[in-house]
């Protein structure tokens, strides 16, 4: 991987002292990456340089120097110091003064094992937070009228993600899924009937209703070119007489990010943790507190990737005991719970977390994931990010933690 260093010193010292004062380090991370090594006389005064770009700390006295300089760093600012030739020092005077000017970074400073573990977080994080840049967001339909706190800005999103949300009416759905055959669609239904462990209780004419709104949807997909969207799907029940999760489901599957409800800011967080982690994300209510002190609770939805699962059944809707949904059985595992949010997403909340077991609540939305989290779940009752969150397999708590802050969010405290 390759890696961009910045490197302040006082004038007081060479560059070549610069290499030898701080060999132990540097010799760590050249061993590790291809480093490119940028003084500020060389900075392009235009664009940054291609690539994760950090800033090493030489020495004490560059404060002003950085100060200086620091149209030409990136938005996020990670200061790398060793502790040396007053380095640290320097690094949190710098921090303080960047804060003082709403400019967000941090000190990256330890152990080497430390620090190299968190050039690779910042290295990977940057990488996502530039994947984002150029992507097209589809919001199918109005968000549900229950989601009264859980739009976004378009044009913050522009200017903080680099991405473009596109408005699609909800009419083109369903003239996609009437114009959709049941003969075009008996391979897939077969497919996804026979990787299923059971079929509970729609019969094979509801599974074929639901695949030719997934095939609706995809084409709109497709014509749009959209990278990631949300769909309002409750409000197609009535017109189609089907239910969206099998095509979220299916289109997760496949890469595209898929929300339900219009649920702009969990549709982005998704979008956010995949560009981050490389992981299909399952987007859930927070159902039902089982133990506060243990913080135990379980979260539900009718919509998950089958291939996120470990074993799934096809289900009919929760809510309106329709159409088609997936329950999703999973084996214990580590998992991680996030939400990120507000109008200019500029909250987030994280949590690693303990996958329990699966339950079976015939009250709650059909897959039902019961968690130990890490975190007091005084969070979801005093300051929850909205309804919906995101849970991801495996600990991606310090990688998501780091992307987020890099978009501009902060800590929900």
């Amino acid at each position: 991987m390759k890696l961009n260093l910045i490197t302040f010193a006082s004038s007081l010292a060479s560059r070549e002292s610069v290499f030898t004062d701080h060999s132990e380090l540097l010799d760590a991370i050249t061993e590790k990456y291809e480093v490119r090594y940028i003084f500020p006389e060389e900075l392009d005064h235009d664009s940054l340089p291609e690539g994760a770009t950090m800033v090493f700390v030489g020495s004490g006295g560059v404060e002003e120097m950085v100060k200086a300089h620091i149209d030409r760093l990136p938005p996020y600012v990670v200061l790398i110091a060793d502790g040396l030739k007053n380095s640290l020092a320097a690094s949190l005077e710098i921090l303080s003064w960047m804060r003082l000017n709403d400019r967000q970074g941090r000190v990256l400073h330890g152990p080497t094992d430390f620090i190299l573990q968190g050039i690779d977080d910042y290295a990977c994080a940057q990488d996502a937070v530039s994947r984002l840049h150029g992507k097209r967001v589809g919001v199918i339909g109005k968000p549900s009228g229950w989601l009264i706190a859980s739009n976004v800005t378009y044009g913050a999103m522009s200017e903080r993600w680099g991405i473009e949300m596109v408005d699609i009416p909800l009419d083109e759905v369903v003239r996609g899924y009437e114009a959709t055959g049941d003969d075009e669609v008996q391979e897939i239904t077969d497919r996804f009937i026979n990787q299923a462990i059971g079929v509970k209780e729609p019969p094979r004419e509801e599974v074929v209703k639901a695949m030719r709104l997934y095939r609706s949807v995809k084409g709109i997909v497709d014509k749009y070119c959209l990278d990631a969207f949300t769909l309002n799907c409750f409000d197609l029940i009535p017109t189609t007489r089907t239910t969206g999760c099998v095509a979220l489901a299916l289109l997760n599957q496949e890469g595209i990010p898929a929300g339900c409800e219009g649920d702009e800011q969990t549709l982005l967080t998704m979008l956010a943790v995949q560009a981050t982690t490389g992981e299909m994300t399952f987007m859930a209510n927070p159902s039902k507190i089982l133990d506060n002190a243990a913080h135990e609770m379980v979260f539900a939805h009718c919509t998950i990737a089958p291939a996120m699962t470990d074993r799934y059944i096809v289900r009919d809707h929760y809510e309106s005991l329709s159409g088609v949904a997936v329950e999703g059985i999973f084996d214990p595992m580590d998992v991680t719970v996030v939400k990120c949010g507000g109008r200019e997403m500029g909250r987030y909340f994280i949590s690693k977390a303990r996958l329990l077991e699966c339950t079976s609540n015939p009250n709650m939305c059909r897959t039902q994931l019961h968690l130990r989290l890490d975190q007091p779940l005084d969070y979801f009752l005093e300051r929850s990010i909205g309804n919906h969150h995101v849970i991801v397999r495996g600990d991606h708590k310090q990688r998501l933690e780091t992307a987020l802050r890099m978009l501009g969010a902060v800590a929900t405290s």
